[in-house]
């Protein structure tokens, strides 16, 4: 059975079940005469099934529903950059085995293992009541699954590398256009669903705040945001040519081929240190900073998972916080907790 890739119109289509916050969002029908888009304003929703393979999105049909937004946006600026962050074997491995339910199946697993460990550890001492050691038996172990719980919960707030980051260079092409990215999953029935969220946000105001929050850094506190760009990395591994052997010195006297090519030898790998965000002009950084944290604000977004604020800049909700907010507070502040997820 083949497998259709599904287009949520926003507002018009049905509530997506990983959006319990939904209703915090701007909404509304397709725009009439008169009518502006807001700040955090949903567009538009890719859902596809990440069961089949291959597949791919439906990028079309979501430049149709921006334009019925006024918002023209060629898919073919984005569609590489959005399938291949998204749409490799190993990422869409990485979202069903990170998805809520696999994180509660191994939550039950892991109870069924340290009740099992600690009520037969508990037969080698006389513990008198035998009711009475089983009570203890479960609160230890109910415990413990609930400390491991709390550390998933807590984890799906930083910024996954896996997911969130892989959107950048998508959202980088998309900044111009007031459209950002963002990814969420979920579950329906026994299939894994891949949801590619299009929210608008003017981020104009966002890069001159976070230009002049850049540009204060570099003059007072220079040490401090060395230190938090020096955090926003990841691993990439990278293709190296061998070296080849040395040849005679007369060229005209080595061979076509070489003598001892190996066809299914493993090609040699690489790995690097990529900086995130390098260091440029203020405004550059500005921009890359909301290229590269954009797909984590909309997940937070969307979710409802954003903290709590008590005033915001740049958008219409007084308790959203928007982009620039959460990059100085969290990711350029001076707080010790790690804020992207490996």
């Amino acid at each position: 059975m083949a497998c259709e890739p599904q287009v949520d119109p926003g507002a018009t289509g049905p509530l997506p079940p990983s959006s319990p916050g939904w209703s915090a969002l701007p909404g509304g029908s397709p725009p009439g005469w008169g009518q502006e888009l807001h700040n955090g304003q949903v567009l538009t929703v890719l859902r596809i099934d990440n069961t089949c393979a291959p597949i791919s999105f439906d990028l079309g049909a979501a430049e149709e529903q921006l334009q019925t937004w006024g918002i023209q946006v060629p898919a073919d600026q984005y569609r590489s950059l959005a399938e291949s962050a998204l749409l490799e074997p190993q990422v869409r491995r990485y979202i069903i085995y990170n998805s809520r339910p696999m994180r509660l199946a191994f939550a039950v697993v892991f109870y069924v293992v340290v009740w099992a460990n600690i009520y037969s550890t508990s037969q080698m001492f006389a513990l008198g009541n035998h009711w009475a050691g089983m009570l203890l038996v479960t609160l230890a172990a109910v415990s413990l699954t609930l400390t491991l719980v709390l550390v998933f919960e807590r984890h799906q707030k930083k910024a996954n590398t896996n997911t969130d980051l892989r959107l950048a260079a998508a959202n980088g092409a998309l900044l111009r256009h007031r459209v950002l990215l963002g990814v969420t999953d979920t579950v329906e029935g026994c299939q894994s669903v891949i949801q590619l969220w299009f929210v608008y946000f003017d981020l104009e105001n966002c890069v001159q705040f976070l230009s002049d929050h850049v540009q204060e850094m570099k003059t007072s506190q220079e040490s401090l945001l060395r230190s938090r760009l020096s955090q926003l990395c990841v691993v990439m591994e990278t293709g190296v040519s061998p070296a080849t052997a040395e040849g005679p010195e007369n060229l005209e006297d080595a061979p076509l081929l070489p003598g001892n090519s190996c066809p299914n030898e493993r090609p040699l790998m690489q790995t690097e240190l990529h900086q995130l965000v390098p260091e440029a002009e203020p405004e550059e950084m500005a921009r890359q900073l909301l290229a590269v944290f954009g797909g984590y604000y909309i997940r937070l977004l969307v979710t409802s998972q954003l903290p709590q604020a008590m005033g915001t800049r740049h958008t219409n909700s007084p308790r959203i916080p928007c982009p620039c907010q959460l990059i100085e507070a969290y990711i350029l502040g001076t707080g010790c907790c790690p804020f992207l997820a490996r």
